[in-house]
């Protein structure tokens, strides 16, 4: 594992949580639980970032991407600081994130509170109010100043944005700051970011190229180069060309477990040295490939340094990630955790970590190792 995976994670007051922790993280770690367990808030948490802002972005590029915000730039949205009322459980108390690196696992923690209209100045309290057209440039000064208090053991304080804005203008800022947001949502499909993706990791180095050509042969048997190519209206695609055939064809037409696994072999490029979160990594992916699928993801993962989080509620998914570590060898067994959510009659969700050996058994037996009611 690397010095910068997590070790431990506990957060508090977040999405449905009053207090959540995951300890004896592994570098491949599969959560498990059913619907509405809290799976998709656990991998909203581990975005966290020491930078409240980044944080702020990226729960903010979540619920775009999960459809929660949506895309049309006629619309304006109410942000104020209405918006987060999507994130702590109560908005009266701060929500909390505790962790431990691997490098030092000594436990740290980050604190976010709500700033009250009461704290606000008549001459803030304008500027959050009205519906404003912010500069591109000034974005981040003008909307990253009020809303948010951060603070940290270093005892840092500082303030980050909201306002009345429009979804277009919110994509701007987005766009300015995010760089690479380590979350690939269960809708996720082709779209423009992968062709960036291909760009900046693959398309001048050959290695690469060729390794992401080997991989998609899983699912495309006679592929024989990915190039980049116009489609349809002079859209620029990935495009697919076929041993023994002439034409060149759009990545989207050999379906969506191409797309998906495309998708998760770039944004782990993207995401070398630090940690991805993938919801329902399943989805997608015909349950025939989902033992090669795994493989490919886990040896990817392993190459690149990339602490993986993923949510499934299925077993067959997690026969596969067994089975596929079954071959990979100790090598990655000894870094693989299952982590099932459990919810009690309370309604509080802990966490139970398995390791390989514990997993593997507890599947022999017909353990129930997929979360639920206790």
């Amino acid at each position: 594992m690397g010095e910068n995976h997590l070790t431990y994670f506990k957060i508090e007051n977040f999405k449905r949580f009053d207090s959540f922790e995951m300890e004896n993280l592994g570098q491949f770690n599969l959560l498990v639980g059913d619907n509405n367990v809290g799976k998709t808030s656990v991998l909203e948490g581990l975005l966290f970032d020491e930078d409240g802002a980044k944080f702020l972005v990226r729960l903010i590029h979540c619920l775009f991407t999960r459809k929660l915000l949506v895309d049309d730039p006629n619309l304006s949205i109410s942000l104020n600081l209405n918006l987060w009322n999507a994130f702590p459980k109560k908005t009266t108390k701060p929500f909390e994130i505790t962790f431990a690196y691997v490098e030092s696992q000594d436990i740290r923690k980050i604190k976010w509170d709500l700033i009250p209209f009461a704290d606000l100045t008549t001459e803030d309290y304008k500027l959050l109010s009205k519906k404003s057209t912010f500069p591109r440039d000034g974005f981040q000064e003008l909307v990253f100043k009020y809303g948010l208090r951060f603070s940290s053991i270093n005892g840092l304080n500082n303030f980050y944005p909201l306002s009345n804005i429009t979804n277009n203008e919110l994509i701007i800022a987005i766009k300015d700051i995010q760089n690479y947001i380590p979350f690939i949502a269960t809708s996720d499909n082709y779209d423009s970011d992968l062709l960036n993706f291909y760009y900046k990791q693959i398309n001048t180095d050959k290695k690469k190229r060729k390794e992401f050509e080997y991989n998609l042969k899983t699912f495309i048997p006679k592929l024989e180069e990915i190039r980049t190519q116009k489609f349809f209206d002079d859209t620029e695609m990935l495009g697919v060309v076929l041993e023994d055939e002439n034409g060149i064809y759009p990545i989207t037409r050999f379906g969506d477990g191409t797309i998906k696994l495309s998708r998760i072999l770039l944004e782990i490029l993207m995401a070398k040295g630090k940690r991805i979160m993938i919801d329902e990594i399943d989805t997608g992916i015909h349950f025939s490939r989902l033992k090669d699928f795994w493989k490919m993801v886990i040896k990817l993962c392993k190459q690149y340094d990339v602490q993986l989080f993923a949510t499934t509620h299925s077993l067959e998914c997690q026969r596969y990630f067994v089975e596929a570590l079954s071959e990979l060898g100790e090598e990655y067994q000894k870094d693989a955790r299952n982590i099932s959510l459990l919810e009690n009659a309370k309604g509080e969700v802990q966490s139970v970590t398995f390791d390989f050996e514990q997993f593997e058994f507890a599947l022999s037996i017909g353990a129930n190792t997929r979360g639920g009611q206790r």
